[in-house]
């Protein structure tokens, strides 16, 4: 695909997407060719209510490639992709060969169980999301995004070579995190299910997920099974979202006072898509005893 501008205008709609993006930015300059890409998304926003800004339709209406995830996910942008070229939009949700991991139980009630409505309340659509929507914490999924990128990009290079030498690093950053995870053993719970695929890559499963928004408080029992589960599991960190309020704290601690650690789900602050997953391993594998 040949692109009007140059470089070439790239938009994501999520930070995690660009960040993926300007991974093959250094293979490709070797190619002198150099990419610009940015977030639609403003940091602190979610793709939950953001409404999106006159500016901010033609910077999707004026881009040569456009990167979302779907109508389920972010249906603010619907009526706007509508109107853009069709041959310049990337649904990363429908991307062949995408690893797409189910949601998982949540504790409610002192019990784990697909919470349906929290899961549709929290992306906000009246379609039930049929997959867990954070992608981007799966080192493979990176690559398929980037593939896909590649080839919308008008290059005569070894396209897959490029995608290779982009992923190496954070391929390497992962083996290398892996091998830590194993030894380490980490023990955490999680007050916002985001980081399932990043869990997957690491080989290390959370001891408890569970809602806390504004729409859904622990009650008595879930604070009791909570506070069962950071005993058996000798639960080191509870790890939440930057805003999420975890007063509950105090309430599930068992002899030893847990760690709060902050994972934003949607990686904003981080300057690359191997620094976030660097953030983010570092904050996992610390909550060990």
């Amino acid at each position: 695909m040949s692109f009007a501008s140059s470089p070439p205008s790239i938009l994501a709609s999520l930070k995690p997407l660009q960040l993926i993006v300007m991974s093959l930015q250094k293979p490709l300059l070797r190619h002198d060719i150099e990419l610009e890409v940015s977030t639609l998304l403003p940091p602190g926003a979610t793709p939950h209510d953001y409404v999106l800004k006159p500016s901010d339709i033609v910077r999707v209406l004026q881009a040569d490639l456009i990167l979302w995830m779907g109508p389920v996910v972010e249906p603010y942008l619907v009526s706007v992709i509508a109107r853009a070229d069709q041959n310049k939009v990337i649904d990363i949700s429908q991307l062949a060969g995408l690893k797409r991991l189910a949601f998982r139980a949540l504790l409610e009630n002192g019990e784990g169980h697909e919470d349906d409505k929290h899961h549709e309340h929290e992306h906000g659509h009246d379609e039930m999301l049929q997959f867990d929507p954070h992608i981007w914490w799966s080192v493979d999924n990176a690559g398929v995004i980037a593939a896909r990128v590649m080839t919308a990009l008008d290059v005569k290079s070894d396209k897959s070579s490029i995608v290779t030498q982009a992923m190496q690093p954070v391929r390497a950053l992962l083996a290398n995190n892996k091998i830590k995870a194993m030894k380490q053993q980490p023990s955490f719970i999680i007050f916002h299910d985001g980081l399932q695929y990043l869990e997957s890559d690491l080989g290390v499963v959370s001891a408890a997920r569970v809602a806390l928004d504004d729409d859904h408080r622990p009650g008595i029992k879930t604070l009791l099974a909570l506070k069962q589960k950071v005993k058996v599991n000798q639960v080191v960190c509870v790890v939440a979202e930057t805003n999420t309020n975890v007063s509950i704290i105090h309430k599930i601690e068992a002899a030893t006072p847990l760690r709060q650690i902050v994972i934003d789900s949607l990686g904003w602050g981080r300057e690359s898509y191997q620094d976030m997953l660097q953030q983010a391993y570092d904050k996992i594998l610390a909550c060990h005893s």
